[in-house]
């Protein structure tokens, strides 16, 4: 049988809510240097599926952190979004969004981590969680590990999740994504520096949107194209769910060479998103949830960015706790229900409910009603200039000025 490790901080799962809160931790606490250990199941860099966009709030979270972004990318300043009304473009003189691939930002982040002091112990499955006398066990493949707190930040299918505080699949989404080559003079993704996202698909009822990226792959240009449905259910009258999203990702995008999907000629990737709820615990014990494990935006499924929030939180909680402080890992729940991240994933839950319900028309049209209405909402959701911070009468105010009053002269 082999040794139990032990350490003072474990994290299962070294993907950005993992290595942010490592990264966080350490930076505050260097002292910590190789006592706080990652376990990863695979090993970096490896393959990811995900859309790959940064939001601004992202970059400013590295920036905090010092990382410079010394990977391939592609910076987007035009958002443009198809709806059952209409069509809107918001266009900003600072990036709306930062593509990456998540193998290349990931092995990014890991690298930093561990010249910050992380130990990441890859090719490492966590099977199973015990808690006693203030301590946590987490059983891998590889042997026991112990420590003092346990972060689960093991995706949107958490062991660290099912193993503590349940297996509920009530709010896990789905995204099916393809890569296809792209032309950097033609397609208005690079031509125009664009993001394009369709929400048609609502209509077909599929709460979500398609949409399509420009992004690098090995030095070639590339889109990544996709969708997304909030509430994914085993069967529809014209075949699966499956089958659905794939139509309407085609139906989205008649002019891209897309119709291979359904018969695999073109490969694609499924992958799920557990979204936010606020009827969820994120502690147990001392075993806390963060990143997807936790839940991130139902609206858009976006979570890179909450898992750089949550691994803020997790850090500055664990280090009150390894002061002694009993309320440190409470308070870190009440902070993710009730806290600027908390607020902001209830007010995107929010959206989601109406954009996706069975009053979409009337909301796509009161968000079409005024482009400076547009430019207000796409930075808060990108949190450009921490402006998701800002309180609900603070953006209120903004949002009914932008629409009774006319745009400054310039």
């Amino acid at each position: 049988m082999s040794e139990t490790r032990s350490c003072d901080v474990l994290i299962a799962g070294a993907g950005p809510a993992g290595l942010a809160t490592a990264l966080y931790l350490l930076k505050a606490r260097p002292e910590l240097r190789g006592r706080v250990v990652a376990l990863e199941k695979h090993a970096h860099p490896r393959f990811k599926t995900c859309a790959g966009g940064l939001i601004p709030k992202t970059i400013l979270a590295l920036n905090e952190l010092e990382i410079a972004l010394d990977i391939p990318y592609v910076t987007v300043t035009r958002s443009s979004a198809r709806t059952v009304v209409g069509d809107a473009l918001v266009e900003r003189d600072e990036p709306v969004g930062t593509v990456v691939r998540r193998d290349e930002f990931d092995a990014l982040l890991a690298r930093s981590a561990r010249d910050a002091g992380l130990r990441i112990v890859e090719h490492c499955r966590v099977a199973g969680v015990e808690q006693s006398n203030g301590c946590v066990r987490a059983r891998t493949d590889t042997g026991d590990f112990e420590a003092s707190v346990l972060v689960g930040a093991d995706g949107s299918g958490s062991i660290v999740r099912r193993a503590v505080f349940g297996n509920g699949k009530e709010t896990i989404g789905r995204a099916l994504m393809t890569d296809l080559p792209a032309d950097p003079n033609k397609d208005v993704e690079f031509a125009e520096r664009c993001y394009r996202f369709d929400f048609r698909c609502v209509a077909a009822g599929i709460k979500g949107y398609a949409w399509s990226f420009p992004c690098s792959i090995g030095g070639r240009p590339h889109l990544n194209v996709g969708i997304y449905d909030q509430f994914p259910r085993k069967c529809r009258d014209s075949g699966g769910e499956q089958a659905a999203m794939l139509r309407e990702l085609v139906r989205a995008f008649p002019e891209l060479p897309l119709a291979g999907l359904s018969d695999r000629k073109i490969s694609f990737k499924a992958y799920p998103i557990r979204w936010f709820d606020p009827g969820d615990r994120y502690v147990k014990g001392r075993v806390i949830l963060a990143g997807d494990a936790a839940g991130v935006d139902p609206l858009m499924g976006e979570g890179i960015s909450c898992a750089f929030e949550h691994g803020k939180l997790a850090a500055a909680a664990i280090g009150r706790l390894l002061d002694g402080d009993p309320r440190a890992l409470a308070d870190y729940d009440r902070e993710l229900h009730w806290g600027a991240i908390g607020w902001k994933l209830r007010k995107l839950a929010f959206a989601a409910r109406h954009f996706y319900g069975p009053y979409h028309r009337t909301f796509f049209r009161l968000s079409r009603i005024s482009r400076r209405a547009q430019e207000i909402g796409l930075d808060w959701y990108n949190g450009a200039s921490h402006s998701d911070e800002l309180s609900t009468a603070v953006l209120i105010a903004r949002w009914v000025r932008s629409v009774l009053l006319p745009p400054p002269v310039r």
